[in-house]
């Protein structure tokens, strides 16, 4: 075969144009497998970010606000052209091009486009929630109309819908004025804004490649060590109501600096749960955290894993109500039955991680080995037929009143045939 021959040549070429470098692909495509379970916990609402969503036309609405929004940027800092930002965008178009999982058909001018509009405002949008001097929510559609804002607030977290955090940072950098110097600290109060309950710990400014990054980050601080499982097979615990049964209590987890997905067994038979709050917004968010850990190279999935344990603790609403009574879920939905709904449906279609790197060995350790004593089996029964009311009591203590004192008399009745021998 001809060295020039056209199939070898098409080939090589293939091979050629494959990126050289995968790891800074971080903004991929919902995977067929888990969008289908719920296509629009992953579809934006009004706002399009990035490539994957452009120029559809229910998203046109905010194309006219991200134009205004770069309007008023420049007004605001007396520039009548763009010239110095789009070189910048152009300078980190390549670079920019990596983070995405799939080749982008956008040629370099509307690339650009896309990076300088869309990044403009997002970060002018930061500087509005923070309340940045000069950059005021007053008089903006966006924030005014609560609908809007609700929308635009859930889209900026979609997997689909991001753009690199670099950009934000580069736009930013060129636009800001003397008292702004802490976009990290600015995009990171803006994340915990859209999902309340997040932990206080320091993250690493580097390691953040996007706004649905640096949430997944916010959610948990990886530990100091991690627990091996007492046994390598994969099993799963009882749901709420069964654990408590079985002589466990449920607790709302206070002053951890991990917060959400940092959950523990305690000796004396507690699980401490941090507080959840659900919503409207709850399944959209932990879709696209779970996804996005899902379609990365990580061996610890802790999102995931979070799911995995809920999912196990509820069955029915009456899991819910155990947890909801101990203050871990906050049910802004009004019906239990649809939170019970949300946990079991949330880890379809999902790969559970290895036996080894599970978040939670030490929970589910502990409660496999708590409820495997038998003795605590029948204490937790004793306590709640017997001891779970003060009425519950009283009969118990009659009840062991009237066997005393049927027993003393039948000994008095016999006592006096054994004298008389």
């Amino acid at each position: 075969m001809s060295r020039r021959d056209p199939l070898v040549v098409q080939i090589d070429k293939k091979l050629g144009d494959l990126p050289s470098n995968h790891s800074t692909c971080s903004i991929c495509k919902v995977p067929s497998r888990l969008r289908h379970v719920n296509d629009r916990a992953f579809e934006p609402e009004i706002l399009s970010i990035g490539p994957y969503h452009r120029g559809k036309d229910k998203l046109k609405m905010m194309e006219e606000h991200k134009k205004r929004y770069l309007q008023k940027l420049l007004q605001r800092r007396g520039e009548s052209s763009v010239s110095e930002y789009v070189k910048a965008m152009i300078g980190v178009e390549a670079e920019a091009r990596k983070f995405y999982d799939q080749s982008v058909s956008l040629v370099q001018d509307e690339f650009v486009e896309m990076l300088l509009l869309d990044g403009c405002f997002i970060v002018e949008l930061i500087r509005k929630y923070n309340n940045i001097p000069g950059v005021s929510g007053e008089d903006d559609p966006v924030f005014e109309v609560p609908w809007i804002l609700s929308c635009v607030e859930t889209d900026t977290m979609l997997l689909e819908n991001q753009l690199p955090f670099f950009v934000l940072l580069e736009l930013f950098t060129k636009t800001s004025g003397q008292n702004e110097n802490d976009f990290f600290g600015m995009s990171l109060r803006f994340c915990k804004q859209i999902f309340r309950g997040l932990g206080n710990h320091r993250i690493p400014e580097n390691v953040c490649k996007h706004l649905l990054d640096m949430l997944y980050h916010a959610g948990y601080q990886p530990p100091d060590s991690t627990e091996s499982p007492k046994d390598n097979d994969w099993y799963f615990i009882r749901n709420a109501k069964e654990l408590q049964e079985a002589g466990i209590k449920f607790k709302k987890r206070e002053g951890s600096r991990r917060l959400l997905f940092d959950v523990d067994f305690s000796e004396n038979g507690t699980i401490e749960i941090p507080c959840l709050k659900i919503d409207d917004r709850t399944e959209s968010l932990f879709r696209n955290l779970v996804t996005y850990e899902q379609c990365s190279q990580r061996k610890h999935l802790y999102v995931t894993d979070y799911i995995t344990l809920m999912d196990c603790l509820i069955n029915s609403q009456e899991d819910v109500q155990i947890l909801r009574h101990s203050e871990i879920i906050e049910n802004g939905l009004g019906d239990d039955g649809k939170v019970c709904f949300l946990f079991n449906n949330l880890g379809k279609n999902v790969i559970h991680s290895r036996r080894r790197h599970f978040y939670y060995n030490k929970v589910f350790d502990g409660a496999k080995e708590h409820c495997n004593r038998k003795r605590n089996v029948w204490m937790a029964k004793l306590k709640r037929d017997y001891f779970n009311s003060p009425w519950a009591l009283i009969s118990l203590l009659a009840a062991v009143a009237l066997l005393l004192f049927t027993l003393a008399q039948t000994v008095f009745t016999v006592m006096p045939y054994f004298q008389k021998d």
